[in-house]
């Protein structure tokens, strides 16, 4: 599979957003606990709500704790991993429906490298298909 790749806008990429595909995105994303992906990131990463769910008191804001723009990535990319890993049958699925958009995953609302078009390219680039 050639590589994927993700952009704000592209049109012809597939949207993984909540205006686009509802499946892919972090506001949807269910993680094992039941929270969604968005609530982890906002909630437990950038140390917000720990163990809550609500996401949008940090929401474009930056963590109560000191991470380089790196240390976020790496974490939020691991929530995807983790979320995958749960979901494999909807990463192959991913993976069949982007051959049909130029191998791009889009996302309209990204604001920053940090979000799930970006996360998604990757995890479809490292992930290992049966």
């Amino acid at each position: 599979m050639p590589k994927v790749s993700w952009a704000k806008k592209s049109p012809d990429g597939y949207e993984c957003s909540t205006k686009g595909d509802k499946r892919f995105s972090a506001l949807t994303a269910k993680m094992p606990d039941g929270r969604t992906l968005e609530q982890w990131y906002q909630c437990d990463i950038k140390g917000y709500d720990i163990g809550g769910t609500n996401w949008k008191l940090g929401k474009g804001r930056p963590p109560l704790y000191y991470y380089s723009q790196e240390e976020l990535w790496q974490s939020y990319l691991t929530l995807w991993r983790i979320w995958a890993m749960y979901h494999p049958s909807l990463i192959n699925e991913l993976a069949t429906i982007v051959e049909k958009h130029n191998y791009t995953l889009t996302d309209c609302f990204a604001n920053s490298p940090i979000n799930q078009a970006h996360a998604l390219s990757h995890l479809l680039n490292d992930w290992v298909f049966f």
